[in-house]
């Protein structure tokens, strides 16, 4: 018996809920509630330790065509469209924001949005070149900053010592 894409997706979200209404119901971190080991529960995870406000802004969206390489031959930006599809983004509503790519060679790359226009996205050079991108690639836009980790003073400790 195939069920139809909407009640599958019904039944994720729902379930997806229940976990974050359960997790805020104990009171416990979501770092807290991975870390215990009750075998056959159901726990709410996420691809990193931050607690994001569900009232921050995300969008999804899909890669359209790549901008044109600068001298070097590094790509910035690209053209991208909303998924699903809505009105394109306002001008510079993006400056600052975290972009991930879900799909294509550069998966699980986040870079930090310098600007945008209502259908391209420029991303900062702090964070490297989007060469390797390409079209229909998936990715997704936060209004979170870019996790960008301090240095630390002490050298990192040599293997075998």
């Amino acid at each position: 018996m195939r069920l139809p894409a909407n009640v599958i997706a019904t039944c994720a979200l729902a379930i997806g809920i229940a976990g974050f209404v359960f997790e805020r119901a104990s009171g416990e971190s979501p770092q807290t509630l991975a870390s215990m080991s009750t075998p056959g529960v159901l726990r709410r995870i996420g691809h990193d330790a931050v607690d994001v406000n569900p009232a921050f802004k995300r969008y999804a969206g899909m890669v359209t065509a790549l901008g044109p390489p600068d001298d070097k031959g590094d790509i910035y930006s690209f053209r991208a469209t909303r998924l699903p599809a809505a009105p394109g983004y306002a001008v510079n509503e993006l400056r600052g924001w975290r972009l991930t790519v879900l799909a294509g060679k550069r998966f699980a790359s986040v870079f930090e949005v310098q600007s945008n226009t209502e259908s391209e996205i420029i991303v900062t050079p702090r964070d490297g070149p989007l060469n390797g991108l390409a079209a229909r690639d998936l990715f997704v836009l936060e209004q979170i900053a870019v996790d960008r980790q301090v240095p630390s003073s002490e050298p990192e400790p040599k293997p075998g010592t």
